[in-house]
């Protein structure tokens, strides 16, 4: 429960400096806690970028650590708002799972997912979920298009294994990341579950960087149906090429 209070009153004092500056003395009376409470916190968020001073005795203020998570949080709520359309689009054209993910660190983070309602037997929904990039036909998407250095220092670190599809030998990796490249996609079988069928595409987001991926997915036994695959295909990279272009032309 201490640890429970103590972000209860670093939210206070956050809160308090969302009107602006001040010091120490006059936030403790604001939120009537103890100036020893309130240094303490302050301290502590300083410490993690949440609120900055400028000079010794100078009253604190947010600071921009704290500037770069709502950022973050706004550019994935802008950016989902901007893919929605076109997961609307490939989900009703495929009939199936349609949904995107963009990188965060090592891992890779599912953001929205859109699947019709009257399908017999629906994929499990990732929204929300993180898994490290070389570990799922998306991430490798993203991996894929990396700096090189980049590319370097993430084979550098352990690759862990998550299940048996995993690759973790990094020649082997190096060259299934360039074979990506060449085919601009990823068709998966089982990498997301036993049965399961994907079809992965990354797109360009504002930076004119790789910074997501499109995704179908479907049960292997429909996914895609005979003589299909070169319409998903073409579907999916359409949609990736038209919102890549959404967001450098913006």
């Amino acid at each position: 429960m201490a640890g429970v209070q103590s972000i209860e009153r670093a939210f206070t004092v956050l809160r308090e400096l969302s009107l602006g500056p001040a010091g120490v003395t006059d936030i403790a009376d604001r939120v009537g806690l103890p100036k020893s409470t309130v240094s303490r916190l302050l301290s502590a968020l300083e410490a993690e970028g949440a609120v900055a001073q400028h000079a010794a005795g100078a009253d604190y203020e947010l600071g921009a650590g704290l500037a770069a998570l709502a950022d973050a949080a706004n550019n994935d709520a802008n950016m989902a708002a901007v893919v929605r359309p076109f997961l609307i689009e490939l989900s009703e054209a495929t009939g199936e799972a349609a949904g995107f993910v963009v990188r965060s660190g090592r891992n890779v983070y599912w953001v929205d997912n859109v699947e019709q309602e009257d399908v017999a037997v629906q994929v499990q929904d990732r929204t929300g979920f993180y898994a490290p990039m070389h570990s799922v036909p998306a991430g490798l998407a993203l991996l894929a298009h990396l700096p090189p250095n980049e590319i370097e220092n993430y084979l550098s670190q352990k690759l862990e294994r998550i299940n048996k599809q995993t690759i973790t030998d990094p020649d082997a990796l190096r060259a299934n990341l360039r074979q990506i490249v060449a085919d601009g996609l990823v068709w998966s079988v089982d990498d997301l579950g036993d049965g399961i069928t994907g079809l992965d595409v990354p797109f360009r987001g504002a930076s004119g960087h790789v910074e997501g991926a499109l995704y179908v997915n479907a049960p292997s036994y429909r996914f895609p149906d005979d003589g299909d695959k070169e319409r998903v295909e073409a579907l999916v990279v359409d949609a990736a090429r038209r919102l890549s272009e959404r967001f450098t032309v913006h």
